[in-house]
């Protein structure tokens, strides 16, 4: 069990009939209900992180274009890159054995990397553009404490296809309207708003 809490055996490098029968054991143990329900958006915001650290072949598809992920899959990968748990998982102080870090936190140099990369990822993902705006729009709906990472993904959709706007006015005009809410409400990150403040000007810049 260790190996899996250091990320010396990656859970998503099991098999299928493996992890389930893990999953039974935890359960079986004692493990908790909540805890266990979040380990399929812990194994999807790992193939994210991953891709966006070592981005695969052109080939092969960025995990960010495959599917529209779930809000639990944004809370892990938040939990990731500035260190704030899930909400389902806060105050919570889970046991753990030897030298274990306490939270999943990237180290300054992965994090640095993940958004240089992340622009990258999410044009790679936007085959389906529309649908992927759709999804930061939710995000920035359902999860007001993650706009950082929703920040950069929208900024860099948008920038690298100013055209979104126009296939979908009614998201566009929506989208600006919560952009302008957060601008205006003062609590994000420099970057964040640096990069934000471009986006209204990208979303009012289509048809009416």
């Amino acid at each position: 069990m260790q190996g899996r809490e250091s990320g010396r055996r990656p859970l998503a490098n099991m098999k299928a009939g493996a992890f389930l029968d893990l999953k039974r054991r935890l359960l079986a143990l004692g493990a908790n209900h909540t805890a266990l329900a979040l380990l399929d958006a812990a194994m999807d915001a790992d193939r994210i992180i991953e891709a966006t650290l070592a981005p695969p072949e052109r080939s092969d598809p960025h995990p960010l274009a495959e599917w529209v992920h779930t809000r639990d899959t944004a809370h892990m990968i938040a939990w990731a890159v500035n260190g704030t748990p899930p909400p389902a998982l806060r105050g919570r102080s889970p046991s753990r054995r030897g030298p274990v870090a306490p939270t999943p936190l990237m180290g300054a140099q992965d994090r640095d990397s993940f958004f240089a990369n992340l622009r990258d990822a999410v044009e790679a993902a936007a085959q389906g553009g529309d649908t992927l705006l759709r999804g930061l729009a939710r995000g920035f709906e359902e999860s007001p404490g993650y706009v950082d990472l929703y920040a950069h993904s929208l900024w860099a959709l948008l920038t690298a296809h100013t055209w979104l706007p126009q296939a979908s006015p009614a998201l566009a005009r929506s989208l600006a309207g919560r952009v302008a809410r957060i601008l205006d409400a003062g609590v994000i990150s420099p970057r964040s708003r640096r990069e934000l403040g471009a986006v209204p000007y990208v979303l009012r810049d289509q048809p009416h």
